[in-house]
């Protein structure tokens, strides 16, 4: 028999691969995938609410970043460096790096952390304070996970957590549900944040310094921070400045009378604006620490922004504060 022409040979070969690959699209099941949309703009919203009244219970302020719009934690980019190669996710270990994807409307392959909403502090908090949150769905069960991770490791995994605050981790899962918000959550506190509040004494401007800045992390280790690493602190009333101290485009608003800041230095420990409304109760402002480029050319963000700070201050009552630590800090009090 003669050879078939080499046309008719790759003809015949293209055919077979053909119906090869039917057969086995065919046969093959198909890729597994979360059964359905877990995620919407109204839970969206919600999450947003919930989070600005949950941060308030924490003395904490905290905003949404997304792939569009990222934040920056301790100079990882929030969320995208967790889903782009750049720092891989882990849970619980540098070791354990898991599949991860950003899908905001929840849907995704199974197995794989899908992440529908990233939130951080790190605008607001003292240097070493930061929290990242992300917000997922993992086989259709919603997670919620924490870093405070502050610099590198080997496998250059980005670790995170599951959250162990009771009221963050159900408030989640009740609006992933379909629930809506908690209801201690859902609407934010009465405030007197336009009042003119009281006047503040040097000794309980730091007292409450300190009780806001060591409220998050390793309190003891933070304590210590303050009265060994600080050059000074700068006690400041800022009545009737305005309310992003010039840096936020359009934005008019201004501080009520008796608004105070005390500032350390080096930056990283810390600054707190407040309020004195009552015998060891004040109100303090979220204000950020610094003010990025958007603050200086959206005045829409600007004032969506410092409105957000001013309108949902946090109340906080002075705790118990370390005598020798309140010494050396009075010692390095400025004016």
């Amino acid at each position: 028999m003669s050879p078939k022409p080499l046309q008719v040979q790759l003809l015949a070969r293209a055919k077979r691969s053909s119906q090869g690959k039917k057969a086995n699209q065919a046969s093959a099941p198909k890729a597994q995938t979360q059964a359905k949309a877990t995620w919407n703009e109204t839970k969206s919203k919600q999450l947003a609410t919930f989070m600005t009244n949950w941060g308030a219970s924490m003395n904490q302020s905290y905003d949404a970043y997304t792939p569009d719009k990222p934040g920056d934690f301790y100079g990882a980019s929030i969320p995208n460096a967790t889903y782009n190669g750049q720092m891989p996710l882990a849970i619980d270990s540098v070791d354990n790096q898991v599949k991860v994807a950003w899908a905001p409307n929840g849907n995704g392959p199974k197995d794989t952390y899908l992440l529908l909403a990233c939130y951080s502090d790190t605008a607001h908090a003292r240097y070493l304070g930061k929290h990242v949150y992300l917000f997922a769905s993992y086989n259709n069960q919603p997670q919620v996970l924490v870093s405070q991770q502050n610099q590198g490791n080997e496998r250059n995994s980005f670790v995170f957590k599951q959250t162990a605050n009771q009221d963050l981790a159900k408030g989640f899962a009740q609006i992933f549900a379909g629930k809506n918000i908690p209801a201690k959550f859902a609407k934010s506190s009465t405030n007197n944040s336009n009042k003119q509040g009281l006047a503040v004494s040097d000794e309980e401007a730091l007292k409450l310094f300190y009780t806001v800045q060591t409220s998050a992390g390793d309190n003891a280790e933070f304590s210590q921070r303050l009265a060994n690493d600080a050059d000074n602190y700068l006690f400041t009333d800022i009545s009737g400045q305005n309310v992003t101290f010039g840096m936020g485009k359009d934005v008019t608003r201004t501080f009520p009378t008796n608004t105070y800041q005390v500032l350390g230095s080096p930056s990283y420990l810390g600054s707190t604006v407040f309020q004195k409304i009552g015998p060891n109760k004040y109100l303090v402002y979220q204000v950020p620490t610094h003010f990025d480029l958007q603050f200086q050319e959206d005045a829409s963000f600007a004032k969506q922004k410092s409105d957000q700070y001013m309108d949902h201050p946090q109340e906080v009552t002075v705790g118990t504060v370390d005598e020798q630590v309140l010494a050396q800090m009075k010692a390095k009090l400025t004016h």
